[in-house]
């Protein structure tokens, strides 16, 4: 391997090892109300890769916990993002949050995601629309449908 090759892989390894010891970032994140335009106007999702939907709370309470995960932890991973945030309205929305990690550069490889929500109603899912596990990007969606409040905390792990 030639000089300029010797350095364009040690390059590559100082930028992975400086990356890695960074700590939880926060992740981007955004929520909007109205999904019928969003489908219209996001011709890029081509597949959706759902998450695992698991109801967290079943009594009589207005607040339904709903956990979305995807991945498995694995021995050496750390958080390496985060987010949480939340909403009210005075009538029953229908909204979508958006994940995207990381904000900026090069990411951690992904392992695992829980996205813990409380809503009104069960009624949603979470999907994957580009990167994944074992990859260094991810972009992950929540829809949360006819909900008089949406409260959410995400936490991604990787290596």
């Amino acid at each position: 391997m030639g000089r300029l090759g010797a350095f364009t892989v040690c390059l590559i390894l100082a930028i992975a090892m400086n990356s890695s010891e960074f700590s939880a970032e926060s992740l981007d994140s955004n929520i909007v109300q109205d999904l019928s335009t969003l489908w219209n106007e996001d011709k890029a999702v081509v597949a959706l890769y759902p998450l695992i939907k698991e109801k967290l709370s079943d009594n009589e309470s207005t607040k339904l916990q709903i956990n979305y995960r995807l991945g498995n932890r694995i021995a050496g991973d750390r958080l390496v993002a985060t987010a949480a945030g939340s909403n009210s309205w005075t009538s029953a929305q229908d909204i979508k949050l958006t994940l995207n990690y990381p904000k900026t550069g090069i990411g951690s490889i992904v392992t695992y995601l829980q996205v813990i929500v409380e809503q009104s109603t069960n009624i949603g899912r979470g999907y994957v629309t580009s990167g994944g596990i074992g990859q260094r990007q991810i972009t992950v969606v929540i829809e949360g449908n006819q909900t008089l409040y949406f409260k959410y905390n995400a936490e991604i792990y990787g290596y």
